[in-house]
């Protein structure tokens, strides 16, 4: 439970970043729908970590596997993104934080997937 909730607040601070970004990309564009399914495998994971043990369940199961693949994505991205930084920098332990609670919600997901 408490590492739930230690990786609750990286994710909720990366949705709250993708907010933000998804209103300043052009509706239509791939930026646009990439950050919408970003969005939504991000909030799913929030659900859980939160408790909501059926935020899963309720997807079809293109949404469950596209939940999946954008959380995927977003680890090999902050991964690639974490070894431009040294050991020790403030980007470097953002980005450390970010992928820690990237992976457990990649984690509590394939769970949800499993029991569905």
């Amino acid at each position: 439970m408490q590492e739930k909730a230690e990786a609750l607040k990286p994710i909720l601070s990366l949705i709250g970043k993708s907010e933000k970004a998804l209103q300043k990309v052009a509706a239509g564009t791939w930026q646009h729908a990439m950050l919408g399914a970003n969005l939504k495998a991000l909030h799913i994971a929030a659900a859980l970590m939160k408790g909501d043990q059926d935020a899963f369940s309720r997807l079809a199961p293109d949404e469950q596997k596209s939940a999946l693949q954008s959380l995927a994505s977003m680890i090999g991205k902050t991964e690639q993104a974490q070894s431009r930084f040294a050991a020790g920098t403030p980007q470097r332990t953002l980005l450390k934080n970010r992928l820690h609670a990237l992976r457990a919600a990649e984690l509590l997901v394939c769970e949800a997937g499993e029991t569905t």
